[in-house]
């Protein structure tokens, strides 16, 4: 989750205890009392729900910044652009070099629903899990739509040559 969306919800959190406090102070949870407490309660609610919600929706979003397209001599990354490869360069070595330098930043994330259909890319790979030495994910070939799991990096390479 960033950084804002965080210290967003801890404020709400923290104003939520805080009007709490306030109306039991000032005696008002003997006019309503049964409201006062759910509605605190279902505010809290929607708060750690908000807040789960966002970190799912993050990780989707960095899944699919993740996501490389492979091409002869060529790969693209929504976020990286279009990358020219030269002759006999190490295709995985090159994804690799592209996921690294991510930032997963709100800039240039979308993808267009047909890239992988245009410019003749062979295989669309995917990536799950990347860091830390370790490397899942799912290779698409695009002629067939077949999908092929990989665990590794010497894995993928057998894959995308």
């Amino acid at each position: 989750m960033k950084k804002t969306n965080t210290i967003i919800a801890a404020v709400l959190a923290v104003i939520s205890v805080v009007l709490l406090v306030v109306w039991y102070a000032l005696g008002l949870n003997h006019v309503d009392e049964p409201l006062d407490l759910v509605l605190s309660v279902v505010w809290w609610v929607v708060i750690v729900g908000g807040a789960i919600l966002l970190v799912r929706l993050e990780r989707v979003r960095r899944a699919r910044v993740r996501t490389v397209y492979v091409a002869d001599g060529r790969i693209y990354n929504s976020e990286a652009g279009t990358v020219t490869l030269p002759a006999g360069a190490d295709v995985t070595g090159a994804v690799s070099a592209v996921l690294g330098a991510l930032t997963y930043d709100f800039a240039n994330v979308g993808e267009g629903s047909d890239a992988s259909k245009r410019g003749g890319y062979k295989y669309v790979v995917r990536s799950l899990e990347y860091g830390d030495g370790a490397w899942e994910g799912e290779v698409a070939v695009v002629a067939t739509g077949n999908v092929v799991p990989f665990s590794s990096r010497d894995e993928l390479a057998r894959i995308i040559g």
